[in-house]
């Protein structure tokens, strides 16, 4: 496949990972996973492919906190306003340190991006966990398809197979854990509305 050769292959990526920061429509997940397990091939080069991904991670992530700056307060309805809100109130208790986990929860890199700029998080301290969001996601993605690809040497396709059902296993794994937590942090701080009086105070 000529492309998978082409430097043109990299600026697709980064484009891709990119816009996956503030426009999440296709993840670029999958395209990430498959070009990891061709690179047990040779081609793409690991590091080339890493280098760009982290590169349009950084990328993506401060073009949504520039635009949560600006419009954050407009996400009100969808899977992107629960999001949202899950953001808001993991960056106000927990700081900075949920851009990392973000990253790997289904919406949680556009969430927690724009939500860094509505709050006005500090550009420089964003950029900091952005970085190591970028770089700890690229290693664990494309180590997914490597990982597929390294398993599946005479089949690069079963390989990428392999790695997507490897990475939507986790997600949904991720997704799952973090619901059950979300409701059970809710029935803690659920007050009761009326409790009975003892017999004995009566």
């Amino acid at each position: 496949m000529p492309l998978i050769c082409s430097p043109w292959l990299y600026v697709i990526v980064f484009v891709a990972v990119t816009v996956d920061g503030f426009f999440p429509i296709v993840p670029s997940e999958t395209v990430v996973i498959s070009l990891g397990a061709l690179s047990a091939t040779g081609s793409p080069h690991l590091l080339s492919l890493m280098a760009v991904v982290v590169a349009g991670g950084v990328a993506g992530d401060r073009v949504s906190c520039v635009l949560g700056r600006k419009a954050g307060s407009r996400m009100s309805s969808g899977k992107l306003a629960a999001a949202r809100q899950r953001a808001e109130r993991a960056l106000r208790r927990y700081g900075a340190v949920t851009i990392l986990v973000g990253r790997f929860l289904p919406y949680g890199r556009t969430a927690t991006g724009m939500m860094s700029g509505s709050v006005r998080m500090p550009v420089g301290r964003f950029s900091l966990y952005s970085a190591l969001a970028s770089l700890g996601w690229a290693i664990y993605v494309i180590g997914l398809g490597r990982l597929g690809g390294m398993a599946f040497s005479h089949s690069p396709l079963l390989g990428t197979a392999c790695g997507l059902l490897i990475g939507m296993t986790l997600a949904a794994v991720c997704a799952l854990v973090e619901k059950r937590w979300t409701a059970a942090r809710r029935r803690r701080t659920t007050v009761p509305a009326s409790r009975p009086v003892p017999a004995s105070l009566r």
